[in-house]
């Protein structure tokens, strides 16, 4: 089994069971490789590297490698474009060690349930590939620098700023909206944006925005006789799968349910 996930800055990989490929080389990225179960074999350059559960190893831009895993084995593979190998905030960067121990356990739930998921599955909106790239990104930078350098870049977090951002997104919930977009209202990084953000709202932009569309779509149920296809797609969800999964999660009821039980 082979799920692949691309992003703007990275690629999330999960591989499981017997592979194979051909020596080949990954121009400005890093390649970090775990095995979160059985025995992976990498080559890298001359030397045959033998990973096992929880042992990972990164690969510098342009380093020549291949690996095959047998029967039974899973690893999971990041690939990151060099620039965003480290936190934005630092000042001073350093290699990355060749050799990293992770936890197994702590792999598969920073990064391999997200293969595991409807997510893996469909098209995502721009706001919510953003958001599982800025949440990948910080959960791999925390694995492999942890707190960092002592020298960050001080950013300010306004509340004014905040509300400007809360309201914005309730002007345009039903449009493609962008985690850089937003941060840029907040004048803060993307990284600090999403930390403050659910520290002020309690869940992540892209909860939020949902959580709109759905208030909104509680509205058209029990106001209108529109169709559940056409308030979906009219509040800006992508299908009306994804509709119903948000409407479920934040009502406890489908659509259906919740207008029949509202009209009586």
């Amino acid at each position: 089994m082979q799920i692949q996930m691309n992003f703007s800055q990275m690629e999330l990989h999960r591989i499981e069971h017997q592979f194979e490929n051909i020596p080949h080389r990954h121009e400005g990225q890093f390649q970090v490789t775990v095995p979160f179960r059985g025995t992976c074999y990498l080559r890298q350059e001359n030397s045959e590297r033998i990973l096992t559960a929880g042992s990972g190893l990164i690969l510098h831009p342009n380093d020549r490698h291949s690996l095959h895993i047998e029967p039974g084995a899973g690893i999971v593979i990041l690939k990151v474009d060099a620039d965003s190998m480290y936190p934005p905030d630092w000042l001073e960067r350093c290699e990355p060690p060749a050799w990293h121990r992770f936890n197994p356990g702590e792999i598969y739930d920073r990064f391999i349930a997200w293969t595991s998921g409807p997510s893996a599955a469909e098209q995502l909106e721009a706001l919510a590939a953003e958001e599982i790239e800025t949440q990948l990104l910080a959960s791999l930078h925390k694995l492999l620098w942890g707190s960092g350098p002592a020298v960050y870049r001080k950013e300010a977090c306004a509340q004014e700023h905040m509300s400007r951002v809360l309201e914005y997104m309730q002007a345009y919930y039903t449009e493609p909206l962008s985690i850089d977009m937003l941060s840029s209202i907040a004048l803060q990084s993307r990284y600090h944006f999403m930390r403050s953000f659910k520290a002020a709202v309690g869940m992540t932009p892209y909860q939020y925005v949902l959580l709109l569309r759905v208030q909104k779509a509680k509205d058209c149920l029990l106001r209108t006789n529109e169709t559940i296809t056409d308030i979906s797609y009219r509040l800006g969800f992508s299908s009306t799968s994804q509709f119903y999964r948000a409407f479920v999660k934040f009502v406890r009821a489908t659509p259906e349910q919740f207008r029949l039980a509202g009209r009586c």
